[in-house]
């Protein structure tokens, strides 16, 4: 079971810390996940990649034109704007940092985007939106960080009307944390504790499609995506090994949580899976 109780304390200390706003600013340009490489491309084009998962989410929630669409857990709200100005969606942000939504609504406000996307303080188990408000929800790399996986689900189905769409992308282990081997865990499972991850200890590449089920939905596809993503994976790995082992050695490693997570979880990585899940809400 998860924590059942949002940690805010621990979202902030790894979000808010200035190591981590200057990582997400200044190297990912305000977005908060990884990149999606096709094979043939280079691994060393991150931006491209970025917007590349972006265009995959579009894709996959398949919806016309004006669709009205929850983003839960929208960060800076860059994946948001991605799909109003690329999949022309009106796009409801949520998230439970107060600094993510003031740089979401700049952001939004400076690329006009204000009449497109609107974000508000929220936490996705309690959604502050009334039953079947949206067409399509989806979560970015934020599942995560959910306490309470089943519940989130569930409220992800009540908010979207009959045929309405989810797609969830994001890591998670290959199976059950107990069944990794002992050395795996102890490097990965510190840092799910470190990250507020909270949900990769509840659901893995084997049983999220039977959660998303057991929430109400009708599973469309579970792909395995890794291959693409790892070769954002293998880049950032190259790109900040030196700066992490300086922090390491002379600076202050807890306030670089990002920098540690590109260069430990290298060593587990063939115990992760990146997955795209795609369902829909039946409309009988």
């Amino acid at each position: 079971m998860g924590a059942q109780e949002l940690d805010l304390a621990g979202l902030r200390r790894v979000y808010g810390r200035a190591g981590s706003r200057r990582f997400y600013t200044l190297v990912a340009r305000n977005a908060r996940h990884w990149g999606w490489t096709e094979p043939g491309q280079s691994k060393w084009r991150l931006w491209r990649a970025q917007r590349q998962l972006e265009d995959v989410l579009g894709r996959k929630l398949a919806l016309p034109t004006g669709a009205r669409v929850l983003d839960a857990g929208c960060g800076a709200g860059v994946v948001a704007r991605a799909m109003a100005t690329r999949f022309g969606l009106l796009v409801d942000g949520v998230d439970v940092l107060d600094f993510h939504l003031a740089e979401a609504r700049r952001l939004s406000a400076r690329a006009a985007l204000a009449d497109r996307t609107a974000f508000r303080w929220g936490d996705y188990h309690h959604l502050p939106f009334a039953d079947g408000e949206f067409d399509g929800a989806y979560s970015m790399e934020t599942l995560v960080h959910s306490y309470d996986p089943p519940r989130a689900l569930a409220e992800f189905h009540r908010v979207l009307r009959p045929g309405g769409r989810l797609v969830l992308l994001g890591p998670m282990s290959a199976g059950p944390l107990a069944e990794l081997p002992p050395r795996t865990r102890r490097v990965l499972e510190p840092y799910l504790d470190a990250q507020v991850f909270p949900g990769a200890r509840i659901y893995h590449a084997r049983n999220l499609s039977d959660l998303i089920t057991a929430a109400g939905f009708e599973v469309e596809e579970a792909l395995d995506a890794t291959r693409y993503y790892q070769p954002t994976t293998e880049a950032v790995h190259v790109y900040f090994r030196l700066p992490w082992e300086l922090v390491r050695r002379f600076g202050e490693p807890a306030k670089w949580l990002n920098l540690r997570s590109t260069v430990e979880m290298y060593a587990v990585r063939e115990a992760v899976r990146w997955y795209v899940h795609t369902a829909v809400k039946p409309s009988g």
